[in-house]
C-alpha cells in the first residue's frame, strides 16, 4: 500500500489531517530485479548500503 501514493500526496495526508506542511526529502534507491520470492541482488545490496551511508551522512549533517 505504501507505493500507491506518491511522496506529494503522503505530504498532503499529512497537511490535511494535521494542518502542518512538514520538511521532507526524498532517498530513492535503483530496484535491479523484481522476481518474487528472490532476495537482493548483489547490486541491490550495494545500492542499499550506499544509500545507507549517504542518509547516516545526512542526518549528521555532513551535506557535502
Amino acid at each position: 500500500m505504501s507505493h500507491s501514493l506518491g511522496p506529494e500526496a503522503v505530504l498532503a495526508v499529512a497537511r490535511e489531517l494535521y494542518g502542518k506542511r512538514p520538511q521532507a526529502r526524498l532517498l530513492a534507491i535503483r530496484g535491479h530485479r523484481f522476481t518474487i520470492g528472490e532476495g537482493l541482488s548483489g547490486k541491490a545490496e550495494r545500492d542499499l548500503a550506499l544509500a545507507l551511508e549517504f542518509l547516516e551522512a545526512f542526518l549528521k549533517g555532513d551535506r557535502s
